[in-house]
């Protein structure tokens, strides 16, 4: 039933329907101006709407999060930021790429491999056929040493693995793809160095919708030198490194401390 609730109202966010007045930090794919069979992706969804919140910000994932990465000693976990996901019919695959270049690599302690942690949500049965995400085995284990590049958005026609073989051969690593099949209302938790993309929809009914929660240890800064990208640049406010719990709530602590802009995200609008 969640689920269904969602998928309806990612149209109606995607439509500019936002219930707290509040727009995405991103909003890629316009109705009436993108393709119809462009990817679509909204990031911080979560202050536009209380049923994202209600996910995002979820007291539970926080908990599972920290218990997995050993976030309890580091009080607990906030959130990084949402992604709403939505691969129509025909629509292209992503890129293959590592998390941590977006988010983690904008905090400190730098070079930290235990700083975020990807929960991907899927909201209907995810399979090969419709895109799946698909996953290099053992590359968050692999030497940094060769970044990922090329497009998120997978410029590189239908092989979206094209990142991953290159970095896997510069390094000397074999490259073992997974693709699990991931049911409507299953999460898979990622690490934050691992590579992943998924495949084009090759569906010509069936659309991949599905829910990424960055969550972050709740300890981590801004890193200072240089300032952070534009997502989280903007957001640092008086030279202070502290993410500010306005725009970064904590969702769980050892303590039972969550952040007030959770409620306050929770109770505004209305997402009936």
């Amino acid at each position: 039933e969640k689920c269904r609730l969602l998928r309806r109202h990612y149209k109606e966010l995607f439509a500019g329907q936002f219930p707290t007045g509040i727009y995405p930090d991103e909003w890629h794919w316009r109705e009436g101006i993108s393709f119809p069979h462009a990817f679509r992706e909204m990031v911080n969804a979560w202050k536009c709407s209380p049923l994202i919140a209600s996910e995002v910000l979820s007291e539970h994932l926080g908990a599972l999060a920290s218990s997995l990465c050993g976030w309890e000693a580091h009080g607990g976990a906030r959130i990084a930021q949402d992604d709403l996901l939505w691969k129509p019919p025909g629509g292209a695959g992503v890129g293959f790429h590592e998390d941590a270049s977006y988010i983690s690599d904008n905090f400190e302690p730098t070079g930290d491999p235990n700083l975020s942690v990807t929960v991907w949500i899927a909201l209907e049965d995810a399979s090969a056929e419709n895109g799946a995400v698909q996953y290099a085995a053992g590359s968050h284990k692999w030497p940094r040493d060769v970044a990922p590049t090329g497009s998120f958005f997978g410029n590189t026609g239908d092989d979206v693995q094209a990142p991953a073989r290159r970095i896997a051969s510069a390094l000397g690593c074999e490259l073992d793809v997974r693709s699990p099949t991931v049911p409507a209302g299953a999460a898979v938790f990622h690490h934050q160095y691992v590579l992943h993309g998924s495949g084009r929809n090759t569906s010509r009914t069936l659309p991949r919708r599905a829910l990424g929660v960055h969550l972050l240890r709740r300890d981590a800064i801004f890193r200072t030198a240089p300032r952070p990208d534009y997502i989280y640049g903007r957001y640092v406010l008086d030279d202070d490194q502290r993410p500010r719990e306005e725009f970064f709530p904590v969702v769980w602590s050892p303590d039972g401390y969550r952040s007030p802009s959770v409620w306050r995200a929770l109770s505004c609008g209305d997402h009936t």
